[in-house]
């Protein structure tokens, strides 16, 4: 079976799409390595044969108790039925490996071992020309653009309302950049953001900065209503120890944390398909991009950090979910009048300007409470300087409109709040 389960991913397609796509899979049923999923495919080509209708209840009728579950299960998906050209591409893949293990093995046996290549060869060679074989047809594409309008995938929201109202929420395949500077709030903006999607919804979150430990005792602080400070001195009082021990037994959160450092995208990608063999994954967070293990670190730091992002870009669209990207900023924001920072400043590269699909750029500033607590507030205090509001700067779109808000950032808590 394949990391992910590309047979699953074509029969998939082929039924929720009622067959219109089958002209477009060329393959045998002994391609199949899943014996449900080679059956199934039987079945498929046999009603299709007949001109009888291709979809789910037909198809799961004529299989067996075990074979019907794991092919409705396949439907349950929210496959791309345009995609179904790689995930046939990738079965292929899978397909010649395992004839070639079995050649392998079948010559350590002896006979006819001339045959027996021939054999594999012709069989490779099938699957080769089914791999690379795509004749352009606009009334297929076309079928396809209405079948993904009718079943669209759906966009996840995120917490923030009013980014959800520009970017209309989170859509698969997407490569979303949240950039800031240090100290800005972009973890905390990013852990929240995927914190709230996890009540509902799978989230797998790289923190390749902060431990699994400092990322929950802020996530507790924000969730509690505990200052942050409390939690990380020790301090906790007997009732919000209490409250940590009836968040624990009552969470039903989906939220999976993976605080490994040092990691390439190549380490992201296999960890998120360990994950998907076990459950979906809707939203994935990199919390952050500049601190990804470049493939090749000898090349130029331009160089690495464009290539994290092509990967990150093509990650996103293999899996078909979203990857939210934190990002660091150039040091020459802090130069600038306004401190207002725009998709050129994001550190090392003008690549992850061009790849990604959104871009927002996070700043921070004082609000005119913030000033009346200053001029009463000794230079000394740690509350003098306080920034109290974020910005939320959508500076690239391209699945709507851009434009900028500002939310309460709430640093006692580790939280940002819908400003009224």
């Amino acid at each position: 079976m394949s990391e992910i389960d590309f047979e699953e991913l074509v029969i998939g397609s082929i039924l929720n799409s009622h067959g219109k796509v089958l002209d477009h899979v060329h393959l045998e049923p002994t391609d199949f390595d899943a014996p449900w999923f080679e059956e199934a495919f039987k079945v498929i080509l046999d009603l299709s044969a007949q001109g009888k209708a291709v979809d789910v209840f037909t198809v799961t009728a004529r299989l067996n108790p075990e074979a019907r579950r794991r092919v409705t299960s396949a439907c349950d998906f929210a496959v791309v039925p345009s995609h179904v050209a790689h995930y046939v591409s990738r079965v292929v893949e899978a397909s010649i490996d395992r004839k070639l293990t079995l050649l392998a093995l079948e010559m350590q046996q002896g006979g006819d071992v001339g045959a027996k290549i021939e054999h594999v060869k012709a069989e490779i060679s099938r699957l080769q020309l089914v791999e690379s074989f795509e004749l352009p047809d606009l009334r297929y594409d076309l079928t396809l653009m209405l079948l993904e309008i009718r079943n669209p995938k759906r966009s996840v929201e995120t917490c923030f309302a009013r980014l959800n109202n520009l970017i209309v929420g989170l859509k698969p395949s997407g490569l979303y950049v949240f950039g800031a500077r240090p100290g800005v709030g972009k973890t905390v903006v990013g852990l929240q953001l995927a914190w709230e999607i996890a009540r509902n919804d799978e989230v797998l979150f790289f923190s390749l900065e902060m431990d699994k430990s400092s990322l929950l005792n802020r996530a507790v602080s924000g969730e509690l209503n505990i200052p942050l400070d409390t939690i990380e001195r020790n301090a906790l009082t007997v009732l919000q120890v209490q409250k940590i021990d009836d968040l624990i037994r009552e969470t039903r959160s989906k939220l999976i944390i993976s605080d490994r450092g040092g990691q390439t995208v190549a380490q992201l990608r296999a960890y998120a398909l360990a994950v998907m063999q076990k459950q979906p994954v809707k939203v994935i967070v990199v919390d952050y991009l500049q601190l990804i293990t470049p493939a090749n670190i000898r090349a130029p730091k331009y160089e690495q950090i464009s290539q994290i992002s092509i990967d990150l870009k093509n990650l996103a669209k293999e899996l078909g979910v979203p990857i939210v990207a934190l990002a660091q900023l150039n040091r020459r924001v802090d130069n600038k009048p306004d401190d207002k920072p725009n998709a050129s400043d994001l550190r090392d590269s003008g690549q992850i300007e061009q790849d990604a699909d959104v871009i927002v750029m996070l700043s921070r500033r004082q609000s005119d409470q913030d000033k009346v607590n200053d001029s009463s507030l000794p230079v000394n205090d740690p509350r003098f300087g306080m920034k109290s509001l974020i910005t939320f700067d959508v500076v690239k779109n391209r699945h709507g409109a851009t434009g900028a808000f500002d939310q309460v950032f709430d640093g006692a808590y580790s939280r940002v709040k819908e400003l009224h």
